[in-house]
């Protein structure tokens, strides 16, 4: 009997020497948190290892991170992953297919976004760059000639309106000067002419009698403008013109129009053309109608697969920019010792619980041993 009781209490005591000597030392990796000192001297195993070590550990982990787990070839063999290359786009196109179906309008968009007046936002960024443009056309062209910058095309278009542009202003000339209100206007420049000569003109009246002038020289202007002449007349006139246009220089040009009545032209017929004001007022879906099936199909795949492969052709820079391993060391750094002991432990928990329990295992078996020497002896 007294031999079971010796046994008994040599496997308990071994068991719980192990237990409690296992338990102190994985304590001692977190605790004490800080080091204790006695006056001067401080106590031997302060502060636990992991907090003794913890700026080293965190560097360790970051270069673990960068060095093993998230390497670039690693990440290229995910981004390169068919199924992964098929699950954004597929997530990519159906984010893009509601924007582009939504109803809401664009300046209704602006206003998710802050933006409350986008409609005069859009205005005046549009008409600032046009006159950016403009300024940097006139600093590149303002020596030269127009014939030097005009599209041959466009020159031999122009040219070839010349005679349509004679052959016009006879018409109209002589549609003119048939109806009343021509014959009205040739009346009156006659009798301002016959005044101004004051007593010629009265002698003029004087011969003609009862004769109104009118009558004599509106047949003259009309014939004149009948003749076949007229019109080569007022082509070569055109031609003559144009040839002096072409030579101008671009600067000569705006010197002569102005820099304000060149851009309220262009200002205007943009905006006629291009009417912001009513594409801001159409909801995304009418916008992008149009166009959805080539953005969908065409676009959005190119586009993902070009910004894929040049995502991989840079990511070793761009790996190497975000220095990943000292985002890593920073928040370990910045953990209290507590938050890293229960990450720890979070983790390793139900091994640390069973080292615990061989440790009292083994001191238990060690006491049963040492007890069955005790009684052989």
């Amino acid at each position: 009997m007294n031999e079971v009781l010796i046994l008994t209490i040599m496997v308990i005591i071994g068991a719980f020497i192990g237990g409690m000597t296992n338990l102190l030392a994985i304590k001692m990796l977190f605790r004490p948190y800080n080091p204790i000192y006695i006056g001067k001297w401080k106590l031997p195993f302060t502060p636990g290892l992991i907090p003794k070590r913890r700026d080293e550990l965190a560097e360790q982990l970051g270069r673990l991170v960068m060095e093993h787990l998230l390497t670039a070839d690693s990440v290229k063999r995910r981004l390169m992953n068919s199924a992964f290359q098929e699950e954004i786009t597929h997530w990519v196109i159906k984010q893009t297919n509601e924007l582009l179906q939504s109803e809401q309008t664009l300046q209704q968009l602006a206003i998710t976004f802050g933006v409350d007046d986008f409609k005069s936002l859009t205005n005046s960024k549009f008409e600032k760059w046009v006159e950016e443009k403009y300024d940097e056309l006139l600093e590149e062209y303002g020596e030269k000639e127009l014939s030097k910058i005009l599209p041959q095309h466009l020159a031999e278009k122009l040219e070839s309106y010349i005679p349509l542009v004679a052959a016009y202003i006879v018409q109209k000339g002589q549609a003119y000067f048939e109806s009343d209100e021509g014959k009205y206007q040739l009346q009156k420049l006659i009798n301002d002419f016959v005044s101004s000569k004051g007593m010629l003109g009265n002698m003029m009246q004087m011969f003609l009698g009862n004769v109104n002038l009118v009558d004599k020289v509106q047949p003259e202007v009309l014939k004149f403008l009948r003749n076949e002449g007229t019109t080569d007349t007022i082509e070569a006139l055109l031609d003559k013109e144009w040839e002096k246009i072409k030579a101008y220089r671009v600067e000569e040009v705006e010197n002569k129009l102005t820099k304000e009545a060149i851009l309220g032209t262009i200002h205007s017929l943009a905006h006629t053309i291009l009417n912001i004001d009513r594409c801001l007022d159409l909801s995304i879906k009418q916008l992008a109608e149009p166009i959805r099936p080539w953005i969908v199909n065409e676009l959005l795949p190119r586009g993902i697969r070009l910004g894929t492969e040049r995502l991989l052709n840079q990511l070793d820079a761009i790996l190497e920019k975000l220095q990943l391993a000292h985002v890593v060391q920073e928040q370990v750094e910045s953990f209290s010792l507590k938050r890293l002991e229960e990450i720890v432990l979070s983790v390793t928990k139900r091994e640390l619980k069973m080292i615990t329990y061989l440790g009292a295992l083994l001191g238990g078996s060690i006491g049963f041993i040492q007890g069955l020497f005790v009684m052989l002896l």
